[in-house]
C-alpha cells in the first residue's frame, strides 16, 4: 500500500514553513502489518534474532520493491499450497493508506494520519473507519485541537480519506468535520463514485 498527497497550499504562511502535506504522519500515512496465523508463524521458531534476520533479508527488499519495481522480491504463489497456507495468507496482512486535507497546522499538532493508523492497528477490534471518525469526524481530535478557536479561524477543520485492506478486501473510509470534502473512488462493483457532502445525492 502506498499513499501520495498533494496540496494547493495555504495563503499568508511564512516562507519556508513546512506544512502537513510533506510530513509523514500528519498529512499522509501508509502501513502494512501481519495479523493472525501468519504473524504467529513469522514469530515462531528461533526467537527474535532469527525473526529480525528474516526481516532484514527479505522484508526491506520487499518494502523497497513496492516503490522500486526493479528491487521487487515478490514471486508467484504456487497453486499447490495447502488450505492451511491459503487461510494463513488470507489473514496475513492488513494495510492502510490515509490522506488528509484541511488546516495543516491542526494535522501537524495531532499527527492526524499516524494517530488514526495507530488506533486501527493497536486498539482491539478497531477498523480504520472508526479510527478516522475519532480523529477527523465531528467532535474528533482535529476539532478538539482548536480549543476555543474552533469555528472562528478555520483551525481544526479538515477531513481524512483512506483505504483499508483486510483479508484481500479493500474498503474506502472518509470523514470530516467541516462543510464538505471532495472525494472520489471506484467501489467494489467497479462504479465510479464522487461525493462532497456526507449524504448521498
Amino acid at each position: 500500500m502506498c499513499v501520495a498527497t498533494s496540496t494547493g497550499g495555504l495563503t499568508n504562511k511564512l516562507s519556508g514553513r513546512i506544512g502537513d502535506t510533506p510530513t509523514i504522519g500528519a498529512g499522509f500515512f501508509a502501513e502494512e502489518w501481519w495479523e493472525g496465523k501468519a504473524l504467529e508463524a513469522a514469530l515462531s521458531g528461533g526467537g527474535p534474532e532469527q525473526s529480525l534476520t528474516r526481516f532484514l533479508s527479505t522484508g526491506i527488499k520487499d518494502v523497497l520493491g513496492d516503490c522500486m519495481p526493479g528491487l521487487s522480491g515478490y514471486s508467484d504463489v504456487a497453486e499447490e499450497n495447502s488450505m492451511d497456507e491459503k487461510e494463513a495468507k488470507s489473514d496475513a496482512s492488513r494495510a492502510i493508506g490515509i490522506s488528509g486535507t484541511g488546516n495543516g497546522d491542526s494535522f501537524l499538532r495531532t499527527a492526524a494520519t499516524r494517530t488514526a493508523a495507530a488506533i486501527a492497528r493497536f486498539s482491539p477490534h478497531q477498523s480504520l473507519a472508526s479510527a478516522v471518525d475519532q480523529i477527523a469526524g465531528p467532535g474528533g481530535e482535529l476539532q478538539r485541537s482548536a480549543g476555543d478557536r474552533w469555528g472562528k479561524t478555520g483551525e481544526g477543520e479538515g477531513g481524512i480519506i483512506g483505504i483499508e485492506l483486510r483479508g484481500g478486501v479493500g474498503e474506502i473510509v472518509a470523514n470530516f468535520n467541516c462543510g464538505g470534502m471532495f472525494r472520489t473512488w471506484i467501489d467494489g462493483d467497479g462504479q465510479e463514485r464522487v461525493m462532497v457532502f456526507k449524504e448521498e445525492y
